[in-house]
């Protein structure tokens, strides 16, 4: 599920990438994995730092920052090397840092998005079965296997990648699989939110209670359409080289740059989501910024 993996465009690449192009997007590829390390590296500081927010249920939000990071970390400055690899050296098929970094990008893509599907999964039965749930989340065990398989079917799902570039598995069919599980996925979190704002809205009784979980609830829908908005161009060209890889030749290489920067920036959105719509958060940053100035003075 990468587009970078095609070599539709390798013909057209240079002629239509100008010098200052090259530095605009790799100057805007540079600033967000900067900025997805920054922000990401602070949320996995803050959640497990702080006692406010050292709670079972964040478990599965720290994973979802620590999928991020690798994102930043890892998998923006590879693809900042083999864009400008590419852009002057004119070589990008059968590159030994291409296919590593394919590997890294689907499997830090996937494993943020499964992640936000297995959390859509739990604010759900959080909603329908509080009391099952109450009792399930005691027991940090019921998140770390949440994550756990999440990392593994990420995994599973890269190794098919690398099976099927080594011709051990026909053409294609990794792309299919993959496909298959990021629908399941973006339907999972879709069906789980509707479902969840159906209840709450619907639900009479403590009112501070609903209030919290509304609170709760809307950010993680905020974090879920962002998610797909910044996505969605990526995914719907991932689609269109699936089925047919020519198509790809008549789309602006400046249009498949800006596709890939959306992706990678919702990973800098997460964070800031979170200090903005979780209380628990908000009140985290804010002993942390009182602390500070009192140090200060």
């Amino acid at each position: 599920m990468n587009i970078s993996s095609t070599n539709s465009e390798e013909e057209e690449w240079r002629p239509n990438t100008s010098d200052y192009e090259i530095i605009l997007w790799c100057s805007a590829f540079i600033l967000t994995a900067i900025a997805i390390i920054c922000a990401n590296t602070f949320a996995i500081f803050v959640f497990t730092k702080k006692r406010l927010l050292r709670k079972r249920s964040n478990i599965l939000l720290m994973n979802l920052a620590t999928a991020d990071l690798m994102i930043g970390g890892i998998a923006v400055p590879m693809y900042i090397c083999i864009f400008y690899k590419s852009l002057k050296e004119h070589q990008w098929k059968d590159m030994t840092l291409n296919e590593v970094y394919i590997c890294v990008d689907i499997f830090s893509g996937l494993s943020s998005m499964l992640i936000l599907a297995v959390i859509a999964l739990e604010r759900a039965y959080s909603i329908f079965r509080p009391l099952k749930h109450r009792c399930a989340s005691r027991r940090s065990r019921f998140y770390w296997l949440s994550a756990a398989s999440v990392w593994t079917i990420a995994g599973i799902l890269t190794s098919l990648k690398i099976l099927t570039s080594k011709g051990i598995l026909p053409p294609s069919y990794d792309n299919h699989i993959i496909f298959t599980f990021v629908s399941l996925a973006l339907i999972t979190i879709m069906v789980a939110y509707a479902s969840i704002w159906t209840r709450i809205n619907s639900r009479k009784g403590n009112v501070n209670v609903i209030i919290r979980e509304k609170s709760v609830a809307q950010a993680m829908l905020i974090v879920t359409v962002t998610f797909i908005v910044m996505w969605l161009p990526f995914y719907l060209l991932n689609v269109i080289a699936s089925f047919d890889n020519q198509v790809l030749r008549g789309v602006h290489l400046n249009v498949i740059h800006f596709a890939k920067l959306m992706h990678y920036g919702n990973s800098i959105v997460n964070p800031i989501i979170y200090s903005l719509k979780l209380p628990q958060f908000r009140k985290a940053l804010h002993k942390l910024g009182h602390r500070s100035s009192i140090r200060t003075d």
